[in-house]
């Protein structure tokens, strides 16, 4: 199974020793033997806790594993060709058409009562079905100098974090970097929200991405900045290969990402864009300012669409 994806030094040191561990804590979950003659179909008790335990971050690095669930989400990953360890239902398809299914994708078929079911299930109402799969992750490294990054930077809140992926991927863009603050891209609620696109572009994290940002400026690479001023959204004209950053709602960009960034992009309101024409002071308002993944699902648009 892959390893998970921080920054990772190309010579192994500290990481690799790291990603080593993790391999290994792996293989106390997925011991079940897969490719044999006869499918596994029940759980042990620490198996079921194991999987149980995947809702909390930790627990996915620990295992290097994460939870989809419900049909819609399922049917996506399996779309995808996603590396399932599991498919855990309650039944409500054939046995045959289960094992064949999970075995086929490299993975086991189990099936699990409701009452067991809803202690694995992370929704107050589990539709009975779900993948434990390992988290496509991969390296930071990789996304220097491809020509459409995307950096969350700060962005706490899950559904968020989801929407920008999936909006990503509908554009296409090339990878999504997360910094150290960023909610988990495995986090159930971000997998719901992405709607599939997890699977669409490459994901990953690093510690530090002051250091990421460095790397990618002596590639030639733009960086620009989703913020509340700066150049209007359809006036900007971006280079690539480029990166684009969208920061936490409270805090904006972080500090020290600062002095990387070639200019600022920013959606200007109605009120906003009449003042600019008229020289007038925009009309005072509630609404200070649009969520983080509306913003930048605007400014992806427009970023991509100029990419060629």
């Amino acid at each position: 199974m892959p390893g998970g994806c921080r920054w990772q030094d190309p010579k192994g040191g500290v990481e690799g020793q790291r990603n080593s561990l993790r391999a290994s804590r792996v293989a106390t979950l997925f011991s079940i033997q897969k490719k044999t003659d006869q499918v596994p179909v029940v759980l042990t008790e620490k198996q079921k806790n194991e999987i149980a335990s995947l809702t909390r971050r930790k627990n996915r690095e620990l295992h290097d594993a994460f939870l989809v669930e419900g049909f819609r989400s399922v049917d996506a990953a399996l779309a995808s060709g996603a590396p399932v360890n599991f498919l855990i239902s309650t039944g409500a398809t054939s046995s045959a058409e289960r094992e064949g299914l999970a075995e086929s994708l490299g993975g086991v078929a189990v099936t699990l009562k409701d009452k067991e079911m809803a202690k694995i299930s992370d929704v107050q109402n589990s539709q009975g079905i779900l993948l434990v799969v390992s988290r496509p992750l991969s390296d930071a490294v990789a996304l220097l100098g491809q020509q459409r990054i995307l950096v969350l930077d700060g962005i706490q809140d899950p559904g968020n974090v989801g929407t920008l992926l999936r909006t990503a991927a509908w554009f296409g863009v090339d990878g999504v970097l997360a910094g150290p603050k960023t909610a988990d891209f495995f986090n159930p609620k971000v997998v719901r929200a992405s709607m599939g696109g997890i699977w669409d572009v490459k994901l990953a994290r690093t510690d530090d991405l002051a250091k990421w940002f460095l790397a990618s400026t002596e590639k030639n690479t733009s960086i620009y900045a989703a913020d509340l001023n700066g150049v209007a959204v359809d006036e900007w004209t971006p280079t690539f290969p480029s990166v684009l950053i969208i920061g936490s709602e409270a805090h904006g960009i972080s500090e020290d990402l600062e002095p990387f960034l070639s200019e600022r992009i920013h959606v200007p309101s109605r009120a906003q864009a009449r003042a600019d024409q008229s020289d007038a002071p925009p009309i005072q308002r509630a609404t200070e300012s649009l969520n983080a993944a509306v913003a930048g699902a605007l400014v992806i648009s427009n970023w991509v669409r100029q990419s060629g």
